[in-house]
């Protein structure tokens, strides 16, 4: 859940101001207080749109283009790279206008999907909401737009180094060379919030995200000192990744529940999390507390999952078997995520298991359908073995 300081600074001033965004406290108590019936017909509360799979960069920590990514795999085998056809797009939000879904626009980098803009322009026209989540490469062209539409809510940007080098050791570009990626960054984040003061604008709500690695667990209080005054929120992920008896052991638990053998979750077996000093990491996040809670601060730290004491963060890296206080998979029951070829899925990253495909067959066929109840109803039984560092449960 988000912490209380940021809740209280930037979500009830909105629902207070803003009677449009009322429809979002129901939405809270849907996700978070009423019982959840795998079984029911539901509204959809978000839709996740992975709107393509190139990327400009090639980042240690990520499931698709990091060292085991599957779409890496896909590049080598010489595969097809897929992206969302954008009259598609736009019949899901006609067709699902009456639940107000908030939009979670990613790739891929979507600033590498040309209707990015034309996306939002459509959200706006039927009075709905979204956020991108980007790594900056494309995204000062549009900007501006953005901004002025009103239909974008949070812009997530990644970065994970406290200067360029350290940046681009992290996040490498994908044809090699030298990279702008960090200073790309950082003027996308003082042009947001510079126009946002100019216009009177309390969105786009800026959201760095920092993912913990073994290069930049020392540097975690330098990362968040850039973002003290132009972020609001500034999550930390320790990373989401499993080693190879925890992948084995999906595969058995997986094909006894579903009848077949994952792949996915294999982009996930991942080397730039295991020297990650725990006692290092949990000073730098005393750090960062120190920091936030003084006079000039305005951005709110985060960490996901909610761990910060040495023993705990050890056990994070070193136990897999432990949930991290997340045993229910909480996101089937309120966010559809769709595939940029049209599939869509229960899970944001292990995308496996599919329900339908959006390119055949209306949302709500799919949403509401056998499948989707069927993946609902395994989940009651317990997480997989995959689900225990999975960000996307431990951040809804």
């Amino acid at each position: 859940m988000l912490p209380w300081p940021f809740v209280r600074r930037h979500v009830i001033p909105q629902l207070v101001s803003d009677s449009g965004s009322w429809h979002m406290v129901g939405q809270q108590f849907r996700k978070y207080l009423k019982p959840h019936d795998p079984v029911a017909d539901l509204k959809v509360g978000q839709i996740s749109l992975r709107v393509n799979e190139v990327c400009n960069l090639r980042c240690s920590s990520c499931g698709q283009w990091g060292e085991n990514g599957h779409l890496r795999r896909k590049l080598e085998s010489g595969g097809r790279f897929e992206q969302l056809d954008f009259e598609v797009v736009k019949k899901i939000v006609a067709a699902t206008a009456r639940d107000k879904p908030f939009y979670y626009v990613w790739g891929g980098e979507p600033t590498m999907w040309r209707p990015l803009l034309p996306l939002f322009e459509e959200l706006a026209a039927h009075k709905l909401k979204g956020s991108i989540v980007s790594n900056a490469q494309d995204l000062d062209r549009i900007l501006e737009d953005l901004i002025r539409l009103g239909s974008l809510s949070v812009l997530f940007l990644s970065i994970d180094g406290w200067d360029s080098a350290s940046q681009n050791l992290m996040r490498s570009p994908a044809r090699g060379g030298k990279s702008d990626n960090f200073e790309k960054t950082l003027a996308v984040i003082q042009k947001t919030d510079e126009m946002k003061k100019r216009l009177g604008l309390r969105f786009p709500l800026i959201v760095p995200i920092s993912v913990i690695s073994n290069h930049n667990y020392m540097h975690l209080a330098d990362i968040h000192r850039l973002m003290l005054t132009t972020a609001q929120l500034h999550p930390y992920y320790f990373g989401w990744f499993i080693p190879e008896e925890r992948a084995a052991l999906h595969e058995k638990v997986f094909e006894e529940r579903f009848g077949y053998a994952p792949k996915n979750h294999r982009g996930y077996l991942k080397s730039c999390f295991n020297e990650v000093d725990s006692a290092v990491t949990a000073e730098q996040i005393r750090l960062i507390r120190e920091m936030s809670a003084g006079p000039g601060s305005l951005c709110i730290p985060q960490f996901l999952p909610d761990i910060e004491s040495e023993p705990d963060i050890a056990r994070y890296y070193n136990d897999h078997s432990w949930h991290c206080g997340y045993p229910n998979c909480e996101s089937i029951y309120f966010i559809a995520e769709v595939s940029p070829d049209g599939r869509v899925t229960p899970c944001r990253d292990y995308q496996d298991y599919t329900c339908g495909n959006i390119n055949e067959q209306p949302f709500y066929e799919i949403w509401n359908g056998d499948k989707f109840k069927k993946f609902r109803t395994e989940m009651k039984k317990g997480l997989m073995p995959v689900c225990t560092r999975c960000c996307g449960l431990q951040g809804f």
